[in-house]
């Protein structure tokens, strides 16, 4: 609840930090607790030379949940998305202590910015940070066992027109050609492919003047083996006079094998819990496309909560989701060390 009420959007996630910081040292069994330059707040312990890092994020994106216990449910943002799973995560490896022994290193890390740019994430790519084993936090629905992610394309399209007065006939306005532009989009299969998404939209200066500029940002999401460039020309098409567009971001898309250890290990665990795991693969991206083979080459996603609850004004977790999930990352541990 606590993690919940400090509202943390991206950019803004100090006091959750503090107060996760806070919790970890006076609650829970690790011999490290630091938060780095950006603001990653990280936890270890053991002293083995394998090691595993619990990876999710601290940072939401914008609207504020009021916080409340409702039917054995937890309301607030970040409750699926991903404080919820990143609580489950600390305390499953926090259980895990005594069973560890000198066998292997356990890292708990919260992540600042996936929501945003990903700067937590890319912080341990700059600081050379390797882990043998990476489990990302994210909602899966407690049995789901994320393999793969597609990549994300943000494209700001960008269009001009002669100004005018309005009562003046024959001026096509900037406005007019993005939204000719972005129906085209909408309406094209081959596009369609990589679910277009216009997240930002801006024109016209004045009620009175026909609008000379205007622009529109619009995510696309990349199967793996698509490169950015082949659907860059098909955004191309039939993009009005006078309109350019531009690649803002790129993320690549990931995809885990199926026979690595982490895999195996959280097929393992849900097994002995009497669960029965789910191979997924999603259409969204998280913090595992920049982490795996930058920080590790054996890395998953699996957390606790109803992805489809994530950005929603109905965001909420199940108290039983929490605590199955924490006996879920122990249990990972548990079969890490065995295979160690």
């Amino acid at each position: 609840m606590g993690l919940l009420s400090n509202y943390s959007p991206t950019f803004k996630e100090e006091k959750a930090i503090s107060f996760l910081s806070k919790f970890v040292k006076d609650k829970l069994n690790f011999d490290q607790v630091v938060i780095d330059e950006v603001g990653n707040l990280i936890a270890s312990y053991g002293r083995g030379r394998r090691s595993i890092a619990l990876i999710g994020h601290i940072d939401t994106v914008q609207g504020y949940i009021p916080v409340k216990i409702d039917n054995d449910f937890i309301w607030g943002r970040g409750a699926v998305d991903a404080k919820g799973p990143l609580a489950s995560a600390f305390i499953g490896a926090s259980n895990a202590r005594d069973y560890v022994e000198d066998v292997l290193k356990v890292f708990a890390i919260a992540l600042v910015g996936e929501e945003g740019s990903s700067h937590g994430a890319w912080n341990l790519v700059k600081k050379g940070v390797r882990f043998d084993h990476v489990v990302i936090c994210e909602p899966s629905a407690g049995t789901g066992v994320v393999v793969e992610y597609r990549g994300s394309l943000l494209v700001k399209v960008e269009c001009s027109s002669k100004p005018g007065h309005t009562a003046t006939r024959g001026l096509t306005s900037a406005c007019n050609k993005l939204i000719n532009y972005l129906m085209y989009v909408s309406s094209n299969t081959d596009i369609n492919e990589y679910i277009p998404t216009v997240v930002k939209l801006m024109c016209g200066e004045a009620f009175n003047v026909i609008p000379k500029s205007g622009y529109a940002y619009i995510s696309l999401r990349l199967p793996l083996g698509t490169k950015p460039d082949e659907v860059i020309k098909i955004m191309e098409l039939n993009l009005p006079n006078n309109c350019k567009l531009d690649v803002k971001s790129y993320v690549e898309p990931v995809r885990v094998s199926l026979n690595s250890p982490i895999v195996r290990s959280v097929i393992r665990s849900l097994i002995k819990l009497g669960l029965k795991p789910r191979l997924v693969r999603k259409l969204g991206t998280s913090d595992m496309n920049i982490v795996y083979s930058r920080v590790s080459n054996d890395v998953v996603a699996y957390g606790p909560g109803d992805s489809k609850l994530s950005h929603t004004d109905e965001e909420r977790i199940g108290i039983e989701d929490l605590v199955l999930g924490a006996r879920v990352y122990e249990s990972i541990i548990k079969e890490i060390v065995k295979l160690t």
